[in-house]
């Protein structure tokens, strides 16, 4: 997969889903030629920062937290949430009830250690910059 996100927050959910790689839009060249050759002879390709959140993912299964530890529903409304949208227009465009996703958001936050809204958008914004930045 190649992609507009960050590996550090998109990777391991994708692999999840299915995908042989990922990689981010502003990979090296080199390393877009070598996912490409790797992928077309049925291989998988990951880079050591994908490496790492895998192997992360894998030895601490019950210990997830944050956007890992999200289900694919919770990780849309979360998206959504940080975005600036309501439960209720939530609601309309995921055509859920409004009550779904204030549970959904009631999850997040769980999951996420935050208590509102503002937090949340805190939370997503110090997770989705690479570290050193």
């Amino acid at each position: 997969m190649l992609s507009t996100y960050p590996e550090r927050q998109y990777a391991v959910r994708c692999i999840k889903l299915g995908a042989a790689g990922y990689l981010n839009k502003g990979a090296d060249p080199d390393a877009m030629v070598a996912a490409v050759r790797k992928l077309a002879v049925g291989g998988v390709y990951v880079t050591p920062t994908t490496a790492e959140a895998l192997a992360n993912a894998v030895g601490g299964a019950s210990a997830k937290s944050g956007p890992e530890a999200l289900s694919h529903r919770e990780h849309q409304v979360f998206r959504l949430l940080v975005s600036g949208h309501s439960v209720g227009e939530i609601g309309a465009r995921l055509q859920l009830a409004s009550n779904t996703v204030s549970t959904y958001r009631a999850r997040i936050l769980e999951k996420t250690g935050t208590r509102n809204d503002v937090e949340l958008a805190l939370y997503a914004e110090r997770h989705a910059r690479p570290p050193g930045l």
